[in-house]
């Protein structure tokens, strides 16, 4: 019996297949690592950053495909119900929507389903929302060059939640503050004490999408900075959205930096009780350099990869005297 025989390996394959998931997956279970080592031998997966998740390559996902192609019936799709029904498929569409429609399962990912939404000029969502936080006026301008003022939903609601189809329908948004700050964690977005001159955009882990899409659209001389759990995972993420955005690499932190590592700085690796493996972090690299040396960021991360140490950004919502630390490498 192959390996691609066992059911829960066609799922994991399917899940790797779905090329629309940019965080990876975990191939740390048992059908998962033996999957592991085949799509190893062969050029197949690359990690993300640097933890324990990974994405197919190219000769990965042909491996996959070819491997499932053996294994699996071909499955035929609800092409002719579509048209029996008298159905035509819109654009946008949500993902889930189409794979019910298409393939009669809206869990059922398909490796071909970028060919097929080609040939009929579909455009797939996930319809996912990007939140905003600011205190400075914003208005959005549409397609049509029209601007739409938002300051009034802000102050009535705290923050600007914005559908992932209303993004496509921006042409740009006018915001005059002096800082673009992208944040990791829910906590820290809803609780970080705005300033005149933030705009806080949450980004939750890995899931940077929209906001590669959104922060083309604030005015390019605006700075931006992430601000994210202080650990190799973090700076992982900061360095990704730097690449995907093209702007300058820099971490938003408080000049009080090193007394909250002092008082809050946690082990990478813990032991949980009753279990004989370490979990956590993953480790440092040891590559990092700060931009300036010297500064608050320098002394924090040396200080944290000698000791094996970690920061959760959780913690610093309440600092004060904030501002923008250049990073130089960090080994994403």
């Amino acid at each position: 019996m192959s390996l691609f025989d066992e059911r829960k390996v066609q799922d994991l394959c399917a899940r790797l297949l779905d090329s629309t998931n940019e965080k990876g997956y975990s191939l740390d279970s048992k059908h998962g690592q033996e999957l592991l080592a085949l799509l190893q031998a062969v050029g197949g997966v690359k990690p993300v950053g640097r933890s324990a998740r990974y994405m197919l390559t190219p000769e990965g996902h042909d491996y996959l495909a070819k491997q499932l192609a053996q294994t699996m019936p071909q499955m035929l799709d609800k092409r002719d119900s579509v048209q029996t029904l008298g159905l035509t498929l819109p654009s946008p569409l949500n993902q889930a929507s189409f794979h019910a429609l298409w393939h009669g399962d809206s869990k059922h990912p398909r490796s071909d389903t970028g060919p097929v939404q080609g040939a009929m000029d579909i455009a797939l969502t996930q319809d996912e929302v990007i939140r905003l936080r600011t205190l400075s006026p914003l208005s959005l301008i549409d397609l049509g060059g029209q601007h739409h003022e938002m300051t009034a939903q802000l102050a009535l609601l705290g923050e600007l939640a914005l559908p992932e189809r209303s993004v496509a329908r921006l042409q740009g948004i006018e915001w005059q503050g002096r800082q673009i700050v992208t944040v990791e964690n829910k906590g820290a977005f809803v609780d970080y004490p705005l300033q005149a001159g933030d705009l806080l955009l949450y980004v939750p882990g890995r899931n940077t999408r929209l906001a590669r899409q959104v922060i083309p659209l604030l005015p390019a001389a605006v700075p931006w900075a992430h601000f994210g759990d202080l650990d190799q995972r973090g700076l992982d993420i900061a360095t990704e959205l730097a690449g995907a955005i093209h702007r300058p690499l820099a971490l938003w932190l408080p000049d009080t930096l090193m007394a909250y590592i002092h008082h809050y700085a946690r082990p990478l690796t813990h032991r949980l009780e009753g279990q004989q493996v370490n979990r956590g972090k993953i480790p440092w690299c040891t590559e990092l350099a700060a931009g300036r040396p010297g500064d608050p960021l320098a002394e924090a991360l040396t200080h944290l990869i000698a000791h094996g140490l970690w920061l959760e950004q959780e913690v610093l919502v309440l600092a004060r005297r904030w501002q923008p630390w250049p990073l130089g490498v960090a080994c994403g």
